[in-house]
């Protein structure tokens, strides 16, 4: 009886976890991709949530409401200057690299 209250309950947890992640895909795809590329640790991951969220907010905001476009790019900055603080500077060299390597290839795309 308790494995089937355990399985009830994980089955809900994830549930809702799945939901959460449909409206946070932009945060959860971009944490998931540093976390890979930069081989973030659980703490940094725990710590950079809650602002790719942020900036993923702004973001979306700002499409939307074009008007507040200027105003959110100085709130993303400032989030991109926290998230900065989080990462080793191993990591912000690899970070810097890989937007350097996707500038590159932005511009190639761009030429073609």
């Amino acid at each position: 009886m308790k494995k089937v209250i355990l399985v009830a309950l994980l089955a809900a947890g994830l549930n809702g976890f799945a939901q959460e992640a449909d409206k946070k895909g932009g945060a959860d795809k971009m944490l998931q991709k540093m976390t890979t590329e930069l081989s973030l640790t659980a703490d940094q991951q725990a710590s950079l949530k809650p602002i790719l969220e942020e900036q993923s907010v702004l973001k979306k905001d700002s499409k939307e409401n074009p008007d507040h476009a200027d105003a959110n790019k100085v709130k993303v900055k400032e989030l991109n200057k926290k998230v900065k603080e989080v990462l080793t500077p191993a990591q912000l060299e690899i970070q810097k690299a890989n937007m350097q390597k996707a500038k590159a290839e932005g511009k190639k795309e761009g030429n073609e």
